[in-house]
């Protein structure tokens, strides 16, 4: 069948019976789907003409009957069944989307496990005819302790290097293999990539492995979130047929392309000797489910009760083994995770701001779908996870979105309402941090009260707040509040925040909040204790540590500073790339750092219910 996109003038010929979201997706064209695809977002509106199916249960909810009428349908529900046009409205397309890569960076001493040794091997005789090999491992015992280990691309080169530069050789060694022998003194550059694979965002850092330097930073959205926007949907759609094969693919095309565009923009920053082939190792964190995807293993069983990841220590593989374009024999580490909701992601955190070394004690927090923390010192640190849902993505709220051009990402009240938009652009929604912003600020001037609850106007008309009470609206059976007018909003569309939106950050935060205080309880301390809380990730990093306060995200601990520190399962990614020692201490930390089970815990729910109320 044919069909044809609009406005990117896209066209091509698909099979009877794909949704259109599949034939986008097919033809590269990119439709926002939160959902994986499911209906439940309703973020792939478009608006198409020609043999489809009927409207489904999913749209006749998700779709109002204005817009069933203007043709509007969901993409992922509506198959195609003869030729098609289709035009994707600027609300449904994936805009730019903001990726924080920067994150707190602590000294490390530079201790490679990538290295060149350079040696001179002496020529063969009649006399003396002994292999190439045989006298390589000669001139190496008498330099260094441990066996020579040549992969076998290493030997094939060898018998052409040792004759090309008079015996002179450059051994290119990862842990204990050589991987690599060139003639003379090798590559004028050894590089070593960083990756930080996020359910949202993947981040590559290009670094030289000889002076520690970062050369170049990549970043795109993961591909995988066209298949689900949170880990639950992509363990999911992993169990059927070709779903992980499929999951697995998308994630080593987004690292392929990081790879060729730092290579790229480190070249045209003037930087020589610089070439994918040249990167000899790599770095790799991420949640349990995106190491699991990442390494093709079935992560269904972290879905199910008791939550068992396949596996949870380092692995070392070659680059050849996973299709990622770099040297083929290149060392590929994904660091170790602790437990199947607390990952190498955490452990990265852990290593870039070292609170497993410190003698006071520290507060770490990574919020997105799911909040993973640690709470401790070097004398005991705990973690845990909460299911926080996509409330502070943003992802699923009626006009959540993510931090792209056009989100919503800071709020403020007086007698009206201020807010900003990411890159300046006509608003198309909110993303997280500018919901925490909105409902502080709702709390503060009475538009909710302490239960989240949105009163009809009276009291902040009486209040002498009319311009907040003329923004309140009953829309069916619920109310919202109008944040942006229709003449404001992209699309002559309004920005609204309804009444079951603020209760999903009310879950989303009573989760992380009951997850804090039950580590303090575990850990028999007091909030006066605690003298630094890192706020992680992108949503750590632009939060506004006073709206969380305001909500009670987070405890007051009234002898703590609070440290945004930016992406930090990156630079803990970094740390491990650049020291062998970091990357050990990554490896012990699993043995290290007790994992809490929270639903095995009889006082969840408990504390839940209490943290749910601002």
């Amino acid at each position: 069948m044919r069909i044809k996109f609009q406005p990117s003038g896209v066209r091509g010929d698909v099979p009877a019976g794909q949704t259109l979201l599949e034939a986008a997706t097919a033809l590269g064209v990119e439709i926002e789907s939160v959902c994986g695809g499911r209906g439940t977002c309703g973020k792939c509106r478009v608006i198409a003409s020609g043999e489809l199916s009927g409207l489904t249960d999913m749209e006749r909810r998700q779709l109002s009957e204005a817009e069933r009428a203007a043709g509007y349908r969901l993409a992922c529900q509506a198959s195609i069944l003869g030729d098609v046009s289709v035009v994707v409205p600027e609300e449904s397309r994936i805009s730019r989307v903001s990726i924080l890569s920067a994150g707190v960076e602590r000294r490390v001493d530079l201790e490679p496990w990538v290295s060149r040794r350079v040696v001179s091997i002496p020529k063969p005789t009649l006399a003396e005819p002994s292999a190439d090999l045989v006298r390589l491992e000669a001139v190496w015992a008498k330099q260094w302790p441990e066996p020579l280990k040549p992969t076998l691309r290493a030997l094939q080169q060898l018998p052409l290097a040792v004759r090309a530069a008079e015996g002179l050789v450059t051994l290119l060694c990862a842990d204990d293999e050589v991987v690599r022998i060139e003639p003379g003194q090798g590559p004028p550059r050894l590089l070593g990539l960083a990756l930080d694979i996020g359910t949202t965002t993947v981040v590559g850092y290009l670094l030289d492995l000889e002076t520690g330097r970062q050369l170049a930073v990549s970043s795109l959205l993961n591909p995988q979130t066209r298949y689900g926007d949170d880990v639950v949907s992509r363990i999911e759609f992993s169990q059927h047929e070709g779903g992980l094969a499929t999951l697995q693919r998308e994630i080593v095309a987004a690292i392929n392309h990081i790879i060729e565009e730092t290579v790229a923009l480190a070249t045209a920053a003037g930087e020589g000797g610089i070439s994918a082939d040249a990167i000899l190792a790599m770095t790799v964190v991420g949640n349990t489910t995106m190491q699991h995807l990442f390494l093709g293993i079935s992560p269904a069983a972290l879905a199910q009760s008791p939550y068992v990841p396949a596996m949870t220590a380092a692995q070392c593989l070659r680059a050849h083994e996973l299709g990622i374009n770099i040297y083929p024999d290149a060392h590929v580490w994904t660091l170790p995770n602790i437990a199947g909701w607390v990952g190498a992601d955490t452990v990265g955190v852990l290593l870039a701001t070292g609170i497993y070394q410190d003698q006071e004690i520290g507060l770490a927090i990574d919020i997105g779908t799911n909040g993973e923390m640690a709470l401790g010192s070097q004398e005991r640190l705990i973690t845990c996870s909460t299911a926080a849902g996509p409330a502070f993505e943003g992802a699923h709220l009626s006009c959540g979105m993510r931090a792209a051009d056009g989100a919503i990402d800071a709020v403020h009240m007086n007698e009206d309402v201020h807010w900003h938009s990411i890159g300046g652009a006509p608003p198309r929604g909110i993303c997280g941090s500018g919901l925490v912003d909105l409902v502080a600020e709702m709390l503060r001037v009475g538009v909710i009260n302490t239960a989240g609850f949105m009163g009809d106007g009276e009291a902040l008309r009486n209040n002498g707040q009319a311009k907040l009470a003329d923004r309140l609206r009953q829309i069916g059976r619920q109310r919202a509040f109008e944040l942006v007018s229709e003449s404001q909003g992209a699309g002559g569309r309004p920005v609204l925040v309804t009444q079951r939106d603020v209760r999903e950050l009310q879950l989303a935060k009573g989760a992380i909040r009951a997850g804090i205080e039950i580590l303090i309880k575990e850990l028999g301390i007091g909030r006066e204790d605690v003298r630094r809380v890192y706020l992680a990730g992108a949503f750590g990093n632009y939060i506004r540590p006073q709206s969380a306060l305001a909500i009670g995200l987070i405890p007051h601990f009234p002898n703590a500073e609070i440290i945004p520190v930016g992406n930090a399962a990156g630079s803990g990614a970094k740390m491990a790339l650049l020291s062998r020692s970091c990357r050990e201490q990554a490896m012990a930390l699993i043995h290290s750092v007790e994992y809490l089970e929270l639903s095995a815990r009889a006082d969840f729910q408990q504390e839940f219910a209490e943290a749910m109320l601002f």
